[in-house]
């Protein structure tokens, strides 16, 4: 069986010169810091996958004070806030490993779609708070497969 988190980036900033540079605001990191504290503190990762946007890169800094371990960690950019959720789905299959435990770092919309499509569900997928995280299990990376275990929110 595999786990996957899918935490939601920290309440950012509304604006900056572009979506992708947006910040984190100090009431974001506080919000990571007390969810990654409660509820990520200890985990051991084989996969981290975070977007490339300033917000999810500062919400993995602040994840990685709190005792988190990981085998591989890498910048992606299929897991940013437009992009459908198959390719996500696709890169997932092909990790070689039994009992896989991933984290992804990304965004709403992105969240909600993704554990729609492993858990079944609205189309349209769930709402994910800002710094909350998604636990989901799953036997295989496809659609309607996962079961969803808890959402964890700050």
């Amino acid at each position: 069986m595999h786990t996957l988190y899918v935490m939601r980036h920290g309440q950012a900033e509304s604006s900056a010169p572009s979506d992708e540079l947006r910040n984190l605001t100090p009431f974001g990191v506080e919000q990571v810091n007390l969810n990654a504290r409660q509820n990520l503190s200890n985990k051991v990762f084989d996969y981290v996958f975070v977007s490339p946007y300033l917000r999810a890169q500062q919400t993995w800094d602040t994840i990685k004070q709190h005792q988190v371990t990981f085998k591989q960690c890498h910048t992606v950019d299929w897991i940013t806030p437009d992009v459908p959720t198959q390719p996500t789905l696709d890169n997932l299959v092909a990790l070689e490993g039994e009992s896989l435990s991933v984290l992804l770092v990304c965004h709403q919309t992105f969240a909600g779609r993704l554990s729609t499509h492993l858990c079944g569900g609205p189309s349209h997928g769930i709402h994910v708070d800002t710094a909350a995280i998604v636990h989901i299990e799953t036997e295989v990376f496809a659609s309607q497969c996962g079961t969803l275990i808890n959402i964890y929110a700050h």
